[in-house]
């Protein structure tokens, strides 16, 4: 059972931030958006044993995803649905997260997570929960595109730990696979369809 992971390309919140959560794509991120729906319609092995293929789209309400997984469907020929699941946290999540004094040290104890990232934490295992969901009802892998904080939350709570950060690149994937009662992590940042000057985060 795989899960793809694509994050949205730059938004126009990442070149001028402002109060407005909900920016859509810059020019940047068109481009972006669509090299990376054209190699997806390419479906590019991966590896030695198969394609990146998909059987369903599904995209976070906000307009920098609903634009890049646009491009996405078109290129694929398939529907996207919208899953409020999979919507972006409303504040800086590695803000949240526990600091260790050390590398491999414990948090101090005491330490307690903030609600709203437990919250945003078991959305993301929510939205994770519903595209395996998917995945089984339409027999293949599915593709959501979604946010860098919630890819990342995700991770999290794959690897069960939230002192782990990660980096997502705009239109980069994250690819998941359920497989003998464990998920696994096959790729982190597939970018294969961006020149070295749009690999940005």
């Amino acid at each position: 059972m795989k899960i793809y992971l694509a994050r949205h390309g730059q938004s126009t919140w990442q070149l001028e931030p402002s109060d407005d959560l909900d920016t859509p794509l810059s020019d940047t991120g068109h481009r972006q958006a669509q090299l990376l729906a054209a190699w997806l319609a390419d479906h590019p092995a991966l590896d030695g044993k198969g394609r990146l293929e998909v059987a369903a789209l599904r995209t976070s309400p906000l307009k920098r995803a609903q634009e890049t997984a646009g491009y996405v469907s078109r290129a694929l020929g398939l529907p996207v649905e919208i899953q409020p699941t999979l919507t972006e946290a409303p504040f800086h999540v590695v803000e949240e997260l526990p600091r260790a004094p050390a590398p491999f040290e414990p948090v101090p104890a005491g330490y307690r997570l903030p609600e709203r990232y437990l919250r945003f934490r078991e959305q993301a295992e929510e939205a994770l929960t519903e595209l395996a969901e998917l995945s089984g009802q339409v027999g293949g892998p599915v593709l959501a595109v979604t946010h860098g904080g919630l890819i990342k939350t995700l991770l999290r709570v794959v690897a069960q730990t939230d002192l782990t950060c990660f980096q997502i690149y705009n239109s980069g994937i994250v690819a998941l696979d359920w497989k003998n009662g464990r998920w696994r992590l096959l790729h982190l940042n597939l970018w294969d369809h961006l020149p070295p000057d749009l690999r940005l985060t």
